[in-house]
């Protein structure tokens, strides 16, 4: 489980005060607090920190040369490099890199990269940026100039996502609504479930908004579940070379390693081999290939009718769970979202106690069901500090500020009542 810490560092001042100052990025995290208390920030470092041990980890294996000691200018096309300070503090433990930001220095470490290399699962990152309906909002959004790095990225995922579909037809999550991408055209048409068609750029600010975030969560979720021939045979010239440059560096058994290169190169052209050469294969190779997914979300829930966003939400942990490796970080401002994970733990619990899976699905959709130890909430608070929100019973706390917002909104409207029952007789 990857471990972050931050201090002094933006609008987080003060950090995490347990666990030795560190976050623990658990399979499923979430990041709620008020506007401007740091929620995208420890989600973009999250990114940022987990992209540099993923090109740790391919120069270590000769894949890159890439010597990166500058943080400071890693966190410039997330717009949160003036949030350095001297006083600055931030430090990333994951399975085989360790970084840290101290006294104006960055420096990093390779954790015994042959032995954690095994446990290491090489992932596609993707971060998914609260501006996402930009995409879906402005026609010939692909010729803005300057656009944020993160939403450049998720726009060439996006155009991916749609060329690759054999049918060009999506189903969104919510409302029924069904989309349809022309190749020929380059368009995208909204289907309703009373069969009208409009343009994308037409659309509901939450179909806009959802569109991006569910074909590109899924189009990944699918591409990185892909089997192991299909990922050798998708192989460039220039990444089929390193790898087998990899493998001879391997000088204790030439027979076996000339076996190795001879049976690499029959699974380039699709033949088939003997299982256990194929599993020496892919065991051998499998941190060449992204094996994993982890999907990292602003405000899934923005612009969404509460029950669309508890339909988001089971989407996202859907992807989230077809593979044990993926991870799934979202940041919200919405108590709907906490709500719903309760729920998908609590689905998690019962299913775990032998109740029927037929009857669980009429509530929550079983493959979005999440246990609850693998469910960490954060909150971020004005103070520059961040709060662990403790389970109870191993579901997800509802003691944070969202909740209590709604709490005191109830107050102030019983306290309005009472006025009338006091001056309106």
């Amino acid at each position: 489980m990857a471990k972050l810490k931050i201090k002094n560092f933006g609008p987080i001042q003060n950090g995490f005060s347990e666990n030795d100052g560190f976050l623990e990025i658990s399979p499923v995290t979430v990041i709620c607090g008020n506007q401007a208390t740091g929620k995208s920030t420890i989600a973009k470092l999250y990114s940022i920190f987990s992209w540099l041990e993923k090109a740790n980890v391919k120069s270590g294996l000769g894949m890159t040369n890439e010597n990166i000691d500058d943080l400071v200018s890693l966190c410039k096309p997330h717009r949160i490099d003036e949030y350095f300070n001297e006083h600055t503090e931030i430090h990333y433990i994951g399975t085989t890199s360790e970084f840290i930001y101290q006294n104006e220095k960055f420096s990093s470490k390779t954790i015994d990269l042959n032995k954690n290399l095994i446990q290491y699962k090489r992932p596609k990152i993707m971060y998914i940026p609260a501006e996402r309906n930009l995409l879906t909002s402005i026609e010939d959004a692909e010729n803005i100039k300057n656009l944020p790095l993160m939403l450049s990225i998720l726009m060439d995922e996006y155009e991916k996502a749609k060329k690759a579909s054999k049918t060009g037809e999506f189903n969104l999550p919510i409302s029924n609504v069904k989309l349809i991408y022309d190749k020929n055209s380059l368009t995208m048409k909204v289907v309703t479930e009373n069969n009208k068609s409009i343009s994308i750029y037409s659309a509901s600010s939450g179909i806009q908004s959802v569109t991006p975030l569910s074909i590109v969560s899924k189009y990944i979720t699918e591409d990185v579940s892909s089997n192991f021939l299909k990922n050798i045979q998708k192989l460039s010239a220039n990444e089929r070379k390193q790898i087998k440059e990899w493998i001879k560096k391997d000088t204790k058994d030439e027979e076996k390693n000339q076996l190795l290169l001879s049976s690499f190169d029959q699974l380039i052209y699709g033949k088939t081999l003997n299982e256990n050469i194929a599993k020496d294969i892919e065991k051998l190779l499998h941190y060449f290939f992204n094996t994993c997914f982890i999907n990292i979300v602003e405000e899934p829930e923005q612009n969404l009718y509460p029950q669309s966003q508890n339909k988001v939400l089971y989407e996202l942990l859907e992807c989230k769970n077809n593979n044990e490796e993926n991870k799934l970080l979202i940041t919200t401002h919405s108590p709907y979202i906490l709500a719903y994970l309760t729920q998908s733990a609590k689905a998690a619990e019962l299913l775990a106690k032998g109740v029927p899976e037929k009857e669980i699905g009429k509530i929550i959709p079983v493959k979005a069901a999440v246990p609850g130890e693998m469910i960490h909430i954060y909150e971020t608070k004005a103070d520059g500090s961040i709060k662990l929100l403790e389970p109870y019973e191993n579901l997800p706390s509802d003691d944070n500020e969202l909740n209590k917002a709604l709490e005191e909104q109830n107050d102030s409207f019983s306290d309005l009542l009472e006025l009338e029952a006091k001056f309106c007789k």
